[in-house]
């Protein structure tokens, strides 16, 4: 029996409680290890060599492991019979070629990876990484792998450890392991045949660009992808995972990804200690139940630190530290057909900027057969804005690719161009014959648009009404918003935009009253949040018109 059928037969009987996708993902190989596939087949020999040389050569250098061999646990044993062993019929290339791990905070994956960049090195002719946004952070494996060569005299005949360079010193052995940070300049022209990118929900795109399209050249490559979750929204790590459930859906085809979800199957079960294994694989190896129990324990007591517990130790999506809906409340991955709505009643609202902030117009219907909101919003920046924003390491890519799918607009060179939201709002109407019962605003620096609208056809007073920005007016919409979200009752077509905005709202109270005001979560000017503020600006007209825009007396 191969390491992946015990591991399925002990999630089967209830033995360890293994997460669905995780489940599927070693399913959809067993007709591989079966022979039942013309193309892949499962080779023993090269399934077990990784783990044999981590076990035989390998000891740990951390706390209480100190010296101590590496022992794989069975997920870690089945993993690498998956990236090593199922192999090409005749060529023998490893079918997986691009590895995406998920798994919680000390789960033990540096001690998994750092003995493969040794076996990897120790062959010929290979470039190997560990790349991560920082040299510090991607020095990790690295620093593990050299304390490992350290610990074998075995190895060091084979590999010498220079500064933040391990090499093979066989005749014509030419491999090295390196650790990587984000230097384009200095990226460029590698060859890497191995790479293990670490922390993947912090990393730059433009890092993760150049390895793996590096790898073109490279003869039966491996780019492996290991994470816990994080609180960036919409970057790199969200794009692989949302790949990777695709793909185990079975929605796309790709048959080179191997990817294991280690999070909770259902979110509410951090607080149910029986489903922690499911995000924590080596729960009870590598860290104890008691501990975790008391880290959470202790959050619950202080809700500013809940946050990181959910994320890091259960592989929740988080969001910033200040914000103050939960991912889980905001996420709502459901889609409607604006067609649908052709010939209903919406109501309208849009949130103004002139030059660092985006400009948003959202179109709200009731859909009385599924009994939710369905929103439509579409965001515009300047042209100066955007040049800027595609600058930035963390985000550039994200905006670029929000732009290029449409999610946002150019409009105007260094300010927007406000005359775009009135053209927007005529295409709706003629396009898909939306009659706007009302649209909201925030009158501040809006005089202009309001004429253009108005002379548009779009009454000043009559569809367009004055919605000031004070707790007054926002308190009770903001409580309707939040109830609508954890219902989810609010389907904004999983637009990405609108999600991340959600994700960098902060509440601050209005001194005068104490009820609710949205703000932004932290200093940093590049969180934006008009894509809720434009949502919440158009449940100001559902809490003033609901019985005549939902029809109920």
């Amino acid at each position: 029996m191969t390491y992946i059928e015990e591991y399925l037969d002990a999630a089967h009987s209830g033995r360890v409680d293994v997460p669905k996708y995780v489940i599927k993902q070693y399913e959809m190989l067993l007709p591989i290890i079966k022979g039942q596939d013309t193309r892949w087949m499962y080779d023993p020999a090269k399934a077990h060599k990784p783990i044999e040389f981590a076990e035989k050569f390998c000891k740990q250098s951390k706390d209480e492991w100190l010296g101590k061999p590496v022992r794989y646990l069975l997920w870690q044993k089945a993993a690498f019979e998956a990236i090593y062993g199922i192999v090409e019929r005749g060529s023998g290339y490893k079918k997986h070629q691009k590895v995406f791990i998920e798994v919680a905070k000390k789960n033990g994956k540096t001690t998994m990876f750092a003995p493969v960049a040794l076996y990897e090195t120790a062959k010929k002719g290979n470039e190997v990484y560990s790349a991560a946004n920082g040299l510090q952070q991607s020095r990790i494996i690295w620093t593990e792998a050299a304390n490992m060569l350290d610990q074998s005299p075995a190895l060091r005949k084979a590999l010498k450890k220079r500064q933040f360079a391990i090499k093979n010193i066989r005749p014509q052995g030419y491999s090295v392991f390196m650790p990587l940070a984000n230097q384009p300049d200095v990226l460029d022209g590698k060859l890497p045949k191995v790479v293990f990118l670490d922390e993947v929900h912090e990393l730059d795109q433009t890092l993760y660009d150049i390895l793996y399209n590096g790898q073109i050249a490279c003869a039966d490559p491996l780019f492996i992808m290991a994470s816990t979750n994080g609180y960036k929204r919409g970057g790199l790590f969200d794009t692989e995972r949302e790949n990777s459930v695709q793909i185990l859906d079975g929605a796309i085809k790709d048959e080179r990804k191997f990817s294991l979800l280690y999070e909770l199957d259902d979110p509410k079960d951090w607080m149910n200690e029986a489903h922690w294994g499911q995000a924590n694989p080596s729960l009870g190896y590598t860290f104890q139940i008691e501990k975790l129990r008391e880290i959470v324990q202790t959050a619950l007591a202080k809700p500013n630190d809940l946050n990181a517990v959910k994320v890091k130790h259960f592989n929740l999506g988080g969001v910033s530290e200040r914000a103050y809906f939960e991912f889980d409340t905001i996420n709502n991955e459901r889609k409607f057909d604006i067609e649908r709505f052709e010939g209903h009643d919406a109501i309208g609202a849009f949130d103004l900027s002139l030059t660092n902030d985006l400009t948003a117009f959202a179109t709200l219907f009731w859909d009385e057969e599924n009994k939710e909101f369905c929103v439509a919003v579409m965001f515009w920046i300047s042209q100066d804005f955007y040049e800027t924003a595609i600058k930035d390491p963390r985000m550039g890519n994200v905006w670029r690719m929000w732009v290029e799918q449409g999610y946002i607009r150019i409009a105007g060179i260094n300010s927007i161009d406000h005359t775009a939201i009135v053209d927007y709002a005529t295409e709706m109407v003629e396009k898909h014959n939306i009659f706007y019962r009302w649209i909201y605003y925030d009158p501040y620096s809006a005089r202009y648009l309001v004429t253009a609208m108005h002379n548009q056809g779009f009454r000043e007073d009559k569809c367009l009404i004055r919605c000031y920005q004070g707790s007054k007016t926002l308190s009770v919409p903001f409580q309707r918003v939040e109830a609508e979200l954890k219902a989810k009752k609010i389907n904004y077509n999983n637009n990405p935009v609108v999600k991340w905005c959600m994700t960098n709202v902060a509440i601050k109270e209005d001194p005068r009253n104490k009820n609710p005001l949205p703000e932004k979560a932290g200093k940093n000017n590049t969180r934006k949040i008009d894509g809720f503020a434009v949502i919440l600006d158009a449940f100001v007209g559902v809490c003033d018109h609901e019985p005549e825009f939902i029809g109920e007396e």
